[in-house]
């Protein structure tokens, strides 16, 4: 090829405007140490694993991050059910005693997530429309650090209703004199059994009644039905964690 054919196909080669800059896209760099990423990725790794029978969770060590699931037949919850363990009706996490405080002592073994997800367990024993053979639970021993980033991901990608709607189902027994002067929860207004929410026990009714709470789950599932839709990530496939 001549000179002049070489020159002529060296003009056409692509070229930046001079304003280059101003009219260049500016994607998001991919950070794979964001906290948000840290958080999926840790999500990612418990969807994979395989939903238990909560009544069935071996006795380990550890803190960690889990997501509990309905598959029974109340009402309200069916529209969760149908895929099986794919939307969570509760996300939570469990850290030993002094996490929240920064006062950890790592050198000291902790069965924090099985005590945690254990008395979910005897929660749901005792109340009065739910079967605990209903419910299954995944759940991941995590480093501590992570634990709670990995809990906010998940209930804002899932807004898991008792997360969300309902409130109550994670609290612990507060204690004869709070019992007696404090307001039932919402959850166990709703979900009647729990002892220590009994009106023997906990006189004051929730400020939220019961028909009230079948009303805000309704409309929660109601508006939620895209939303439920788009946040059934596959454990098998990629979540896109840009």
């Amino acid at each position: 090829m001549s000179d002049a054919g070489q020159a002529g196909r060296q003009r056409k080669k692509s070229s930046k405007p001079r304003n280059w800059k101003s009219q260049a896209e500016r994607p998001k760099p991919y950070d794979p140490l964001a906290l948000l990423n840290l958080g999926r990725s840790i999500e990612l790794t418990l969807l994979e694993q395989a939903p238990v029978p909560i009544t069935d969770v071996p006795l380990m060590i550890g803190a960690g991050v889990y997501a509990i699931y309905y598959t029974g037949e109340h009402e309200l919850y069916q529209p969760i059910v149908w895929d099986y363990c794919r939307t969570p009706i509760y996300v939570g996490k469990a850290v030993p005693a002094g996490g929240r405080k920064g006062l950890v002592d790592d050198t000291k073994d902790t069965t924090a997530l099985w005590d945690r997800i254990q008395e979910h367990r005897e929660s749901l024993e005792q109340v009065s429309d739910l079967d605990v053979n209903d419910f299954m639970v995944r759940y991941l021993v995590a480093v501590e650090v992570f634990v709670s980033l990995a809990e906010r991901v998940m209930i804002q990608q899932f807004k898991p209703v008792w997360n969300v709607v309902l409130d109550g189902f994670g609290n612990h027994d507060p204690g004869a004199r709070r019992r007696r002067d404090g307001q039932r929860p919402p959850w166990d207004e709703l979900h009647s059994g729990r002892w220590w929410s009994t009106p023997e026990n906990m006189p004051n009714p929730s400020m939220i009644t019961a028909d009230e709470s079948r009303r805000r789950i309704r409309e929660h599932f109601s508006s939620a039905e895209t939303l439920l839709d788009e946040c059934r990530p596959d454990p098998s496939t990629v979540i896109d964690l840009g």
